[in-house]
């Protein structure tokens, strides 16, 4: 019962850190943004670590920090995509990851791609052209879709990596490499813009809080389902925080939907179910 609880949490979690940080971008910069993701992860996981008696610094630290890097650019070329399209066209654009997932992992795994992953695969991109296909509802093509993009192939290969490292880390190990990496990658930038390094409104500190509350929340919920239930399960409840945005979207923000928003999505989302719910290839040994 209590997996259920944390697996029903974790795409609810994830939902709200991502409407948090659309709603947020108003007021305060990407940087700010990532700053606020992060930096909370950063001071509670040494601290939950040498509670449990754990190693912090884990086994193969440059992957361990490729990968925290891939996640830390991930989250924030799909703020910067939030701030550019809509919520729902940024969201379902990036959930082609389970796509790219199945092309790259051959590469980083070693685990092959089966010949029946690629009708998947290829109706995923399908309903990728319709969506960025000219219309009312996906607009002009810009810098806001390539973000999208590219964070769903980061978000592939941060994955992939930790299904790597996860043979040898512990899952607080790999979010503290996410958090240190994050925290770096977002001050230096912040450091270097002519704005103001803080929120200037107390409605952008809103944001960040709500932004980092969801974030430690959304990590530990997953972690925790992912104890009880197995992965491809949690994989599949986690295309949950798909439709709970758009709908967000569509609803409370009001942004455009049109035919091709919609078969596309559902094109997306149908094949990122069937590649979750495929039997995993062995590592060869």
């Amino acid at each position: 019962m209590s997996g259920l609880i944390w697996l029903t949490l974790a795409p609810l979690f994830y939902a709200g850190m991502s409407a948090s940080a659309k709603l947020a971008g108003v007021y305060v910069s990407v940087w700010q943004i990532g700053l606020g993701r992060f930096v909370l992860g950063l001071v509670l996981v040494p601290v939950i670590v040498r509670a449990l008696g754990l190693n912090l610094w884990g086994r193969q630290r440059f992957l361990l920090t490729v990968r925290g890097l891939c996640g830390a650019v991930a989250f924030l070329l799909l703020v910067a995509a939030f701030q550019r399209i809509p919520l729902s066209v940024a969201m379902v654009l990036f959930y082609l990851y389970p796509a790219f997932t199945a092309i790259l992992s051959p590469w980083v795994t070693g685990e092959p791609t089966g010949r029946g992953a690629w009708p998947f695969i290829c109706g995923a991109f399908v309903g990728t052209t319709l969506i960025l296909w000219p219309g009312e509802s996906s607009g002009s093509l810009g810098l806001g879709h390539l973000f999208a993009l590219i964070a769903s192939l980061m978000c592939a290969l941060t994955l992939l990596l930790v299904r790597r490292l996860g043979r040898e880390n512990n899952i607080y190990t790999l979010f503290f490499y996410l958090c240190l990496t994050g925290t770096l990658a977002s001050l230096w930038p912040l450091l270097m813009q002519e704005g103001s390094i803080l929120p200037g409104q107390v409605v952008g500190w809103i944001g960040l809080a709500a932004v980092a509350v969801f974030s430690v929340g959304a990590q530990l919920s997953i972690n925790q389902a992912l104890v009880l239930i197995p992965a491809p399960k949690v994989s599949v409840m986690m295309t949950a925080e798909v439709p709970i945005l758009a709908c967000f979207g569509v609803i409370y923000l009001g942004e455009p939907i049109g035919w091709r928003l919609v078969v596309g999505s559902l094109l997306i989302f149908s094949c990122a179910l069937g590649l979750n719910l495929r039997p995993a290839k062995s590592v060869p040994a």
